[in-house]
């Protein structure tokens, strides 16, 4: 019998090379291993699902099994991988042994959370999962004051999205929001905007005490928050877990086929590191889930990205930002007005990353930064 083809992680990297994989190949048997249900949803839904108040259920677009008549996979949840055996080429889930021929680590990432001191330490809410969102939004539908950790792109969202019912503290280590995303412009504007959010910046979260039902946050300035639930979005770290014996840095370093360092061994999404990077957004998973899917059917391709925009979903002011926007080392043209921003970031006097804001379209600047990269090729 032909060896399957195993994918663990069941979120949009390893469902999309899935589908992908089953419409080019109808034979080899596809197993995908997953420690939650296997539910398919909307991941970016998740960052502002509370503002609607839309349950966990409701995000919910197909379930496991529906996954698996649809598209003609085997999928197991509720099953953790707890090794494999690159040498025999065998995934271990407890008792469970199962031989791949192809296997694609699709783990994904977990949420960052700093080492915080005090009795209520354990509380801190992260959302990275419909697993953790079900606890987020029940736990903020019992909270008057939520405070936020971290205020990059989720971060931000999620400040955003509360905000709508509830109050909000945010605090960021950072001197502004976005702080590694936009210039200072765009932060100031977005502040702004979201006026009815308290922020404490160049600050941390140094401990949380748990005082009866509610939270005691001390600050690194010695300032305490009284609040009812604390949400970290201080960002994430590549699921490592299952790595062991594979090349690693921040994230499992792959190539541009998405090879490891082990022969057959493929990593995709979250967790995977290619040229320095580790890319979390839906675009490049979708671009490398097509790529992988043509050289596991016998069609090696490299896959390719080049510029591509990112969406923040702050409808206070909306943004999108598309190439490099991060480095002392750029300079910035900025053109606003009361409708909004247009900022082009300049390296050597050259096109290497836009952001817009507000009603300002960011499509003419992508279109100039795809032309000024291919010039640069």
């Amino acid at each position: 019998m032909k060896r399957p083809l195993v994918i663990i992680g069941s979120g949009h990297a390893g469902y999309t090379l899935a589908r992908a994989f089953r419409q080019r190949n109808q034979d080899t048997p596809v197993v995908i291993l997953t420690q939650d249900g296997g539910e398919d949803y909307p991941k970016p839904r998740l960052s502002h699902g509370f503002g609607q108040q839309v349950t966990a259920d409701q995000l919910v677009v197909q379930t496991a099994s529906r996954i698996a008549a649809t598209s003609k996979v085997m999928v197991r949840p509720h099953t953790r991988v707890t090794a494999i055996d690159f040498d025999q080429q065998t995934v271990i889930a407890g008792d469970l042994k199962i031989p791949y021929g192809d296997l694609v680590l699709a783990v994904g990432a977990k949420p960052f959370v700093p080492p915080f001191s005090g009795t209520g330490a354990d509380e801190v809410l992260t959302l990275n999962s419909l697993t953790e969102y079900r606890r987020y939004f029940d736990c903020l539908n019992a909270s008057k004051h939520v405070l936020v950790i971290g205020g990059g792109l989720i971060g931000t969202e999620i400040a955003q999205d509360i905000a709508q019912h509830r109050q909000v503290t945010m605090v960021d280590i950072n001197e502004r929001l976005l702080a590694r995303l936009v210039p200072e412009q765009v932060s100031r504007r977005l502040q702004a905007a979201m006026h009815h959010v308290r922020f404490r910046f160049n600050r941390s979260v140094a401990a949380i005490h748990k005082e009866g039902a509610a939270l005691q946050v001390e600050l690194s300035d010695g300032e305490r928050i009284a609040v009812d639930s604390v949400v970290c979005a201080a960002g994430l770290k590549p699921r490592l877990d299952l790595a062991t014996g594979l090349a690693t840095q921040r994230g499992i370093l792959v190539d541009t086929q998405l090879r490891t360092s082990r022969a057959h061994v493929y990593a995709l999404g979250d967790c995977a590191e290619i040229d320095g990077k580790v890319l979390p957004y839906l675009q490049p998973i979708m671009l490398s889930a097509q790529a992988l899917a043509k050289t596991l059917t016998g069609e090696p391709t490299a896959v390719a990205f080049g510029p591509m925009p990112v969406a923040v979903k702050t409808p206070l002011l909306p943004i999108q930002v598309g190439g490099e926007t991060d480095g002392s080392h750029l300079e910035w043209q900025v053109s606003e007005d009361e409708q909004g921003l247009s900022a082009k970031a300049l390296y050597q006097e050259r096109l290497v990353g836009y952001v817009a804001a507000g009603s300002h379209n960011g499509f003419t600047l992508m279109r100039d930064l795809i032309s000024a990269a291919t010039a640069q090729a």
